[in-house]
């Protein structure tokens, strides 16, 4: 499977579809409305076309959010050393719709509730 940004400077390919997606209500993946598929980082290949992603990290530093740097999608977030999981999470509403409307969505409580 590959997703790629709007504008097709990053692509993302995996050999595994997702079981299901997580939609998290914290404060950042709700704002980015993203559905994130959860990876080890050595299952995924990341592509850059023009120029690499940026990203965003804050609070407890364990989670870079990134974005392409030219049409400003979130792509994916990659846990740090921080953390104890290695995670790279691709968020699949860079999906097309077909593939999206067949995986089931989880709704992770990540606001802290």
């Amino acid at each position: 499977m590959i997703v790629t940004c709007h504008c097709g400077n990053v692509e993302i390919t995996v050999d595994v579809f997702p079981e299901e997606v997580g939609e998290c209500n914290c404060s950042i993946c709700r704002r980015y409305a993203a559905l994130w598929a959860y990876y080890s980082p050595t299952q995924v290949a990341l592509k850059y076309i023009k120029e690499k992603t940026i990203f965003y990290i804050w609070g407890d530093k364990e989670v870079e959010f990134h974005r392409c740097n030219v049409c400003g999608c979130v792509t994916h977030y990659i846990t740090t050393e921080k953390c104890d999981e290695a995670i790279l999470a691709i968020n699949m509403r860079m999906a097309d719709v077909d593939i999206l409307a067949e995986i089931p969505v989880r709704k992770i409580k990540g606001a802290g509730y």
